[in-house]
């Protein structure tokens, strides 16, 4: 138990206070994506409210508050992003940078839309639920009415309120930036180019994902001008997979700029074919620990049926249970393979040897999460749903990259991991159309209980090694906890 508390506390900001300046920029961050229009009480969380549903002018007063709601939230966007941005380089004065950049494009994005919101809430043409009345607004009303914005309003009070707690220790000279681990020779760090590059290129990952996938929509439109039409009409169906890997190339180009020089030697090291045996676990892990689930749903349902149905209808039927994946879902491969290129190509080495095994793949695991956050938070509507997803994105990610980290490590290569990264993704989003009717959370719960117990497995019977051939400008700074698999003494 000490050595988990240790290993936990390694991967803590030196200054814990640091949390509050990372949290609050995150929820500033995503408030782009949440609800931010009263829910109706007939449609269920997570859904798109129809146009139908609304007569003439309330679609006109609805969606011109829809675009005002996105003009204002481009501030608090920005804030997230530069919120982000101070983490990493605070500048000479740390505080002015976190009021002017975070704290005040927040604010005024917040208070644009408060102030509109409550007049809309009056408009005899917006009674989209019952906290619209007619009746003049007094204060609980007006917090009543605010309130009923949604998601949207709600992470990025609390986001910016995070912010402030943050910048008033900061003020009192109680807080520190930037952010910092502990056991890392900080200063070791900040002298050196690469690691320079490193934080802009995971600063680039998280926040700037949206401006990559608008290139990479905006090149595309440009090069399917110039093709035949048949073959446009063949790859327009294809257009979301091939955006997200023209856009994760992009990101790869950054990381292999990061990494300095050596990054053609890299490349060809770890883009080497590996034994055929990694090559062979790659693909069959994610087939098989996402069919699991689908081969007990079907026992479950076939018992129920024995139990109770038997005589009354057929049995459930074997094949209605497993299909081969629609063909379309194998266009996000390459995106899987050029995120395999930057997270475990390129920097995870240098995360393992600056920080350990266990904390390095730990660490860039988390960011390997939050680089998703740009697109995990659509059809949010309801508070919990964004910790909900908060939390398992974070989870997931963390669970996979070590899972992914050990197939690297002890291959050699990223084509093992890519495999098994685009073998996953193929199941998991086929999975969910097979067996949409059946019991959602047996589906999603069975098969991360199984990715929990192989990671476990891997790195307590065959732990992997650090390759001795990293670039020499990565050279471990810090000390590895303890294995927290051993018992303390």
């Amino acid at each position: 138990m000490k050595r988990l508390v240790e290993f936990i506390r390694s991967v803590i900001p030196t200054d814990p206070f640091q949390l509050f300046l990372l949290g609050g920029s995150v929820l500033l961050f995503i408030c782009m994506q949440l609800r931010c229009i009263p829910a109706l009480p007939d449609l269920k969380p997570g859904m798109n409210i129809p146009h139908e549903i609304f007569d003439d002018s309330l679609t006109k007063v609805r969606q011109s508050w829809q675009m005002f709601s996105f003009l204002a939230r481009l501030p608090v966007f920005f804030a997230g992003a530069a919120g982000l941005f101070v983490c990493f380089w605070p500048g000479r004065r740390p505080v002015r940078r976190t009021l002017i950049f975070v704290c005040l494009p927040a604010i005024g994005g917040l208070s644009a839309l408060c102030v509109r919101f409550l007049q809309v809430g009056q408009d005899l043409a917006f009674p989209v639920v019952s906290v619209f009345q007619r009746s003049q607004h007094n204060e609980a009303k007006a917090i009543q009415t605010l309130w009923s914005m949604g998601p949207a309003l709600h992470m990025a009070f609390l986001g910016a309120a995070l912010v402030l707690v943050f910048a008033s220790r900061l003020a009192m000279g109680i807080a520190s930036l930037p952010l910092s681990l502990a056991m890392v020779d900080e200063a070791g760090l900040q002298k050196q180019d690469s690691w320079k590059r490193i934080k802009v290129c995971v600063w680039l990952a998280i926040a700037s994902v949206g401006i990559f996938m608008l290139m990479a929509w905006s090149l595309m439109e440009g090069v399917f001008r110039l093709l035949p039409t048949l073959l446009i009409q063949r790859l327009s169906s294809a257009g979301v997979p091939l955006a997200t890997a023209l856009a994760t190339a992009m990101l790869a180009g950054i990381a292999a700029w990061a990494v300095g020089e050596s990054r053609w030697r890299e490349l060809r090291q770890f883009t080497r074919l590996p034994d055929v045996s990694f090559g062979m676990l790659g693909a069959v892990i994610p087939i098989a620990i996402n069919l699991v689930s689908n081969l007990l749903v079907y026992l479950r349902d076939r018992i129920h049926w024995a139990a109770f149905d038997f005589g009354k209808f057929g049995p459930p039927l074997f094949s209605a249970y497993f299909k081969f994946p629609d063909p379309y879902y194998f266009w996000y491969l390459p995106a899987a393979a050029f995120e395999e290129i930057i997270w475990r190509g390129y920097l995870q080495p240098r995360f393992v040897r600056r920080f350990g095994i266990i904390r390095g793949i730990l660490l860039l695991s988390l960011i390997w999460g939050a680089s998703h956050f740009s697109a995990d938070f659509q059809r949010t509507s309801e508070d919990y749903q964004v910790f909900q997803k908060l939390a398992f994105r974070l989870f997931s990610c963390v669970v996979l990259g070590y899972v992914f980290g050990w197939l690297t490590l002890r291959s050699g290569s990223i084509w093992p991991v890519a495999l098994a990264h685009g073998f996953h993704n193929v199941w998991v989003i086929s999975s969910a159309y097979w067996l949409r009717e059946q019991d959602s959370w047996l589906l999603k719960t069975i098969p991360w209980v199984c990715w929990v117990i192989l990671a476990i497995l891997l790195f307590r019977f065959w732990p992997p090694t650090v390759a001795e051939d990293i670039p020499a400008d990565s050279e471990p700074t810090s000390t590895e906890p303890p294995p927290i698999t051993e018992t303390a003494s």
